[in-house]
């Protein structure tokens, strides 16, 4: 039902609608909440456009750094709990990679925050880790502010 949704505001957002009229169409058939999430979430295809290849960098570093991470968990050969519980960082990692790659306001916003908390783990404060960590933070921040700019966010759905 979400999916179905967010594909559908996809193409209306394809065909040249912005989202004021969207919420206006879809707000007696949608569970109002669901519609102001996807509405916001979705970016509109002309910002996709104009910050595609800092998208793809984003993509690029937030990959490197993962499968560093994941290098440095299978080095020890040993499988364990400490495995098991050190692959959290990489499946998180790849579930915000999805969620750039599709262009969502979520993603920006987790890898944001959770990049700056990194800076915190012991492992980061090499000159290499914070210089990706420094670059996943700008990236993200950037894009986020960007491509979701505040005067654009729905707030509520009024009904009838």
């Amino acid at each position: 039902m979400s999916k179905d949704l967010e594909n559908r505001i996809e193409q209306e957002l394809l065909a040249g609608k912005n989202r004021t009229e969207i919420r206006d169409r879809l707000k007696n058939t949608e569970e109002p909440r669901a519609l102001l999430f996807h509405l916001n979430n979705i970016s509109h295809p002309a910002q996709r456009k104009k910050y595609q290849y800092l998208n793809l960098l984003l993509a690029a570093v937030l990959t490197f750094v993962t499968f560093k991470k994941l290098l440095g968990i299978f080095a020890f050969g040993r499988f364990d709990l400490f495995l098991l519980l050190s692959l959290v960082v990489p499946v998180v990692n790849f579930y915000l990679l999805r969620e750039i790659l599709r262009f969502h306001r979520i993603g920006y916003q987790f890898l944001f925050v959770l990049s700056i908390l990194s800076l915190l783990h012991p492992e980061s404060h090499f000159l290499q880790e914070i210089a990706l960590q420094g670059l996943l933070i700008a990236l993200s921040g950037f894009l986020y502010f960007r491509m979701f700019p505040k005067k654009e966010q729905l707030t509520e759905i009024t009904t009838p």
